[in-house]
Formats: structure tokens, C-alpha cells, sequence
């Protein structure tokens, strides 16, 4: 029996996200060694991250509404407790990919630096706020990682049934002709 499949947007999301947002927490975790100098090095790299951010941001909300448009996949046939925790997996993926580039802009809108979107300099929405800047910072890296660990499990669930269960659920995920 054929395994039900996502249509070609949501594969389209789906792959494009996961891309952009293993680079992003890739790129994340390097630039955070980069040393402060006034060459600017740092500089480009924080701009290019918070604009991959901001894409991801308006991805998600884009993923968000395109589900909201679409019939639901039925799940893959499983144990009632591996379902919630399918689904309680995938929910807190959606929390964390909408609460990192959420605190990293507010963040940066505290920060008092400009923002730049691509090189495109956005208005200045606050002030420089001390206090706000800090307690977003550690919310986004902690949430950075939550996602780790969410990412990780995700995989791992997919090893699961592509290699143990062989249930073809990778079949699911893939572009169909």
C-alpha cells in the first residue's frame, strides 16, 4: 500500500527550510568566535545571519499558512504513543523556529545596532534597551539549543523508520513527477 505524500510546496518548504536553517545555526555557532576588530568581519557575518534569520522567519510563517491551506498527510501508521510524540516533536520544531529569529530581530532591535536586511537597512524600531537585549540574547541561545536537540531527535527518528522500521516514510518527503 502507497504511503500517502505532501504536495510539491510543502516538500518545496520543507527541504528549503532545513537547508537554510542547518547553515543558519551552523553559521550561528561559528561567528560567535569571531573576533570584535574593526575590520568588520564580525560585522558582515552578524548581518548575514540575521538576514538568513529574518528569511527563515517569514518561511515559517509562509509554512504556517501554506498547511493551514492544505489537506493534512495522514500520519504514518504507528503506535498511538509514537504519534503524540510525533506530533509533540513537530510542534516544538514550529515553537523553536518561530521563537529564534522572533528573539534574535527583537534582540537586535534592542541592541542598538542597525539592522540589515541583505545589505537593505531597516527603520530603527527602539532604542538601545540593555536589559531587553540581554534577556533575548539568552532566550535565543537557548533556543538554539532546543533546536539542536529537536533537529537531532528529527534525524533520529528518521533513521529509525528509513533503516529499522523501513516503513517508507522518506517516500513521503520527496519530489513526485
Amino acid at each position: 500500500m502507497a504511503q500517502p505524500h505532501y504536495d510539491r510546496g510543502s516538500v518545496l518548504l520543507h527541504w528549503l527550510m532545513a537547508a537554510l536553517l542547518l547553515a543558519e545555526l551552523g553559521l550561528g555557532l561559528w561567528m560567535t568566535g569571531l573576533p570584535k576588530d574593526d575590520g568588520g568581519t564580525r560585522a558582515y557575518w552578524f548581518n548575514i545571519h540575521k538576514s538568513l534569520g529574518m528569511l527563515l522567519g517569514l518561511l515559517i510563517f509562509m509554512r504556517l499558512g501554506w498547511s493551514l491551506l492544505r489537506p493534512r498527510v495522514a500520519a504514518a501508521p504507528q503506535s498511538p504513543m509514537m504519534q503524540w510524540l510525533a506530533a509533540s516533536g513537530h510542534r516544538l520544531l514550529y515553537v523553536f523556529m518561530l521563537l529564534l529569529p522572533l528573539s534574535g530581530f527583537l534582540g537586535s532591535v534592542f541592541s542598538g545596532y542597525p539592522i540589515r536586511f541583505f545589505g537593505l537597512r531597516l527603520p530603527r524600531l527602539a532604542e538601545r534597551w540593555e536589559a531587553a537585549k540581554e534577556l533575548l540574547s539568552c532566550l535565543h541561545q537557548l533556543s538554539v539549543y532546543a533546536l539542536l536537540l529537536l533537529v537531532t531527535l528529527h534525524l533520529l527518528a528518521f533513521v529509525h523508520h528509513q533503516f529499522i522500521l523501513r516503513d517508507g516514510l522518506l517516500q513521503r518527503m520527496l519530489f513526485r513527477k
